[in-house]
């Protein structure tokens, strides 16, 4: 086995060369593409519908995807399958109905993250704020990542965690300093193909029971009782210890689609006219990633041993593939943890640079947040950002969680919590207001903190399951912040028609042919 090892490990070094060779390439290509801080922000207009829904499915699927919810199935079973397969219809179920006003609304005030689009979308300045500062949360979704990143060089490449996850950091850092957007997207949409090969290989060896005698019911045999495919709830699990439980996964994931991250993505489509085209493939591609899951019950059933579970399926390919493509494959899931990542990074970035700086600072102090030097001060504090957030990230996973899934959901429960009523409701419904939006995202997330993120700080106990599942947890606070954004609408003074009219009315043509809102 030591020897397999060293042989994977060198020809996993091989790979690592080539792909470093290739994002550097497309950094490059994205630093040339990067003038303004809008450019390094939004990479607005920049991509049609393909490369973009394969960037978006991408960052959506991420290292948990990849290897958080393998680790799972590793120590669940077929249970982890409703993570799995859940997760992404909700997400996308969200995307529906945010993706189009998004585009549309960030295009015609210039907004350049999610926070700023909510700060333009209820002209409330202190809403943009509050998201901001929320969306900081991000930083434990980096972590899960940087962590993803760690085992995989330590299982592929033999190098030891601790160095692994330093040098994912400076991976980042070769081409998001630059190339910002632009960049985490060219690289994002390679890395989505690469993720559909990686996927079908897995479902492949699955439902020919790779290594197991009797193909998928040989694997399902070979797992203990509670593991199996007839077994759906564990009251002693706290992710799926009942329906109801279960059923706010799903909830919690529609709300998914507010993350930062994933919503910056919208203005880089080059026209509304491409959104259905692109929601269709980034579904597609999107629903089907996650049956990686099965890699983790196969990896069980075949009785593989292994320290971390989340490091499953880089060992399932060391176990049962030829040296070169094991390495091959273990180098193209580190792509893709990769490829949420630097999505993650970009988007604190823009908190610092645009939410903080450009949109809340400069407007305070009498500037004026369009001024040419203004932009050119946000593109350095994106950058230096960057630099300080992939750092901070890095230090804070040297020891490392014991669950991928569990860790990115600590942070980013309360911002679904936060954003889904004012976000989500407020996309379809025009007389939502100011008050409504406000209120209910510091109610919803305070819920959350209550439910959830007080007892993982140790404040006090809760209640199980859902002082030890962040996503019922989210699914819980989802609900409240689209009920308090609706009812407290009924009673509350609407924004101006004016501004609304500009928000939803469709873009008229006027007689010289140019778009118009008027």
């Amino acid at each position: 086995m030591a020897d397999v090892g060293s042989t994977v490990a060198t020809w996993g070094w091989g790979f690592l060369a080539v792909y470093v060779a290739l994002i550097l390439g497309l950094g490059y290509l994205g630093y040339q593409r990067t003038h303004t801080q809008d450019d390094y922000a939004t990479a607005r207009g920049g991509f049609g519908f393909l490369a973009l829904a394969l960037a978006y499915a991408a960052t959506v699927a991420s290292g948990s995807t990849f290897m958080g919810i393998p680790g799972m199935a590793y120590g669940m079973g077929f249970k982890a399958g409703y993570y799995a397969m859940i997760y992404p219809i909700g997400i996308y179920i969200g995307m529906l109905f945010v993706a189009r006003i998004t585009k549309k609304v960030g295009d015609r005030f210039g907004s350049q993250s999610i926070p700023d689009f909510l700060g333009d979308r209820y002209q409330s300045p202190l809403l943009r704020v509050l998201a901001a500062l929320v969306a900081l949360f991000l930083l434990f979704y980096i972590m899960s990542q940087i962590t993803a990143a760690g085992w995989m060089f330590e299982t592929i490449l033999g190098l030891d965690y601790g160095i692994g996850i330093w040098v994912a950091g400076a991976l980042l850092l070769l081409y998001l300093t630059a190339g910002g957007s632009h960049a985490d997207i060219l690289t994002d949409a390679v890395q989505g193909a690469i993720m559909i090969g990686v996927t079908l290989l897995i479902v492949f060896m699955f439902a020919t029971g790779w290594g197991v005698e009797g193909g998928m019911s040989g694997v399902n045999a070979a797992l203990p009782s509670d593991m199996g495919w007839n077994s759906h709830t564990d009251p002693e699990n706290p992710t799926f210890a009942n329906w109801w439980v279960i059923f706010l996964l799903f909830i919690a994931h529609i709300g998914f689609t507010a993350q930062p991250h994933l919503g910056n993505k919208f203005f880089a489509i080059k026209g509304t006219e491409y959104m259905k085209k692109f929601m269709t493939v980034s579904a597609v591609v999107g629903i089907a990633l996650p049956l990686m899951f099965l890699g983790g019950v196969l990896g069980r059933a075949q009785g593989i041993q292994i320290d971390n579970p989340d490091a499953i399926i880089p060992m399932l390919f060391v176990e049962n593939l030829p040296a070169v493509l094991a390495a091959f494959l273990g180098v193209a899931i580190l792509s893709a943890i990769i490829s949420t990542a630097d999505g993650l990074i970009i988007a604190i970035s823009q908190i610092f640079a645009n939410d903080l700086y450009r949109k809340t600072y400069v407007p305070w102090k009498g500037g004026d947040p369009t001024d040419e030097r203004v932009n050119q001060r946000a593109l350095w504090i994106s950058r230096l950002s960057t630099v300080f957030v992939t750092i901070a990230a890095v230090i804070a996973v040297m020891t490392p969680p014991q669950y991928l899934s569990i860790l990115l959901w600590v942070g980013i429960g309360g911002i679904i919590a936060a954003y889904s009523g004012p976000y989500l409701v407020g996309t379809f419904r025009e007389e939502t207001s100011k008050t409504a939006a406000i209120i209910a995202f510091v109610v919803a997330f305070g819920v959350y903190f209550v439910i959830h993120l007080g007892p993982q700080f140790g404040l006090y106990e809760g209640w199980y399951p859902y002082n030890e599942n962040p996503f019922a947890s989210s699914g819980i606070g989802f609900i409240i912040s689209c009920v308090l954004t609706y009812v407290i609408s009924k009673f509350t003074e609407p924004l101006p028609t004016s501004h609304l009219n500009k928000v939803f009315r469709p873009e008229r043509v006027s007689p010289d042919g140019s778009p118009s809102d008027d």
